[in-house]
């Protein structure tokens, strides 16, 4: 968790400051550590100073290879292209398990206003946290034991058909 108490000091612009961006499990614990099969999910707390204006909040995933995993932008279709009053908001993203790959995700936040485009703070590797998984589990990882490459790791539905009178060719 990354947290700006004092609002003198929190990161931002004329418009917005980000106030902490956290990571929670799906109990709503703040966590460091997730089960790679369980949801996940990351918050932005921020702060409208100057009114009328429309955000675009966004949160930007890093693997510990420093690789851009992937962008989430806030589509909340309740306040997306809507002007924004003064104010405390917390925009929460939501990430399934089975979607990450094990290890380290750094996590950065950004926010800015749409017409004119005027980013407001952009701030890379804010909060980390470590996705794990135990052997023997229902992850994608199935029956393989050795290491996975990827970002993601999606658990994806999979279906083989057999058919016992086909011929079988030579080798």
């Amino acid at each position: 968790m990354r947290e700006w108490t004092d609002p003198e000091k929190a990161p931002g612009g004329e418009v917005a400051c980000l106030r902490a961006v956290r990571v929670r499990e799906q109990n709503g614990q703040i966590a460091d550590t997730i089960d790679i099969r369980k949801p996940v999910s990351v918050e932005m707390e921020y702060d409208v100073i100057k009114p009328g204006y429309k955000l675009l909040a966004h949160l930007q995933f890093y693997n510990e290879e420093g690789v851009h995993a992937f962008s989430a932008h806030d589509l909340d279709p309740d306040w997306r292209r809507r002007p924004r009053p003064a104010g405390r908001y917390v925009s929460t993203v939501q990430i399934p398990g089975n979607f990450l790959s094990e290890g380290t995700m750094f996590v950065g936040a950004g926010l800015q206003t749409l017409d004119p485009v005027i980013v407001q703070v952009y701030m890379l590797d804010l909060v980390a946290f470590r996705v794990t998984e135990k052997m023997n589990t229902d992850s994608a990882r199935g029956d393989y034991a050795g290491k996975m490459g990827g970002i993601v790791r999606p658990l994806l539905k999979w279906s083989t058909q057999f058919n016992p009178h086909s011929k079988l060719g030579n080798r």
